[in-house]
C-alpha cells in the first residue's frame, strides 16, 4: 500500500491509501482535457482541482 497525500485548489486535503501509484499515469490523467474526474482509491476528484499529490512511502 502506499499512502498518498492530496491537496485541492478548494483548499481540501485527503489522505488515500492505494495499492498502486503511478506519477507519470497520474499527470498524464490530470493533463487531459478528455478527463474530468480521476479516482485515488474511494476518493474521486475534480482533475482541475487537483494541487498537489504527495506520496508517502
Amino acid at each position: 500500500m502506499i499512502k498518498l497525500k492530496i491537496k485541492t485548489h478548494s483548499g481540501n486535503e485527503y489522505e488515500v491509501d492505494v495499492t498502486d501509484y503511478n506519477a507519470a499515469e497520474t499527470n498524464e490523467k490530470l493533463n487531459t482535457n478528455e478527463i474530468n474526474t480521476v479516482a485515488f482509491g474511494d476518493i474521486i476528484l475534480s482533475r482541475i482541482d487537483i494541487k498537489s499529490i504527495v506520496p508517502h512511502y
